[in-house]
């Protein structure tokens, strides 16, 4: 599945390949924004993907993707690494403020 969403290309994916880790649900590589199924509706990972969307455009794509993986050397992924940890604080305020379930009762 595809959906054009802000100039984004969101496309839907069975499995994020490799070099990605298992642990990796999503990932952008300007224009294209590429989703696992389980996160394709979820709009705090959307909100995360976004930044990296436009951090490359800022950077541009090619630049922005060498100096992750330089930095992925010295940091490693997830919320350590310096170009994740503002896109992750973006996600956890989403999860923060979205309305939660109501309990059952």
């Amino acid at each position: 599945m595809i959906r054009i969403s802000g100039g984004r290309i969101e496309i839907r994916v069975p499995r994020i390949p490799r070099p990605f880790p298992a642990s990796v649900y999503a990932t952008t590589v300007w224009p294209f924004v590429f989703y696992e199924p389980q996160v394709w509706d979820d709009e705090c990972v959307k909100r995360h993907e976004r930044y990296h969307w436009i951090d490359q455009i800022r950077w541009l794509v090619v630049p922005w993707l060498i100096i992750y993986l330089i930095l992925s050397i010295k940091h490693g992924g997830g919320r350590k690494h310096p170009f994740e940890r503002p896109a992750y604080e973006i996600q956890d305020r989403c999860i923060e403020t979205s309305p939660k379930p109501a309990p059952n009762g």
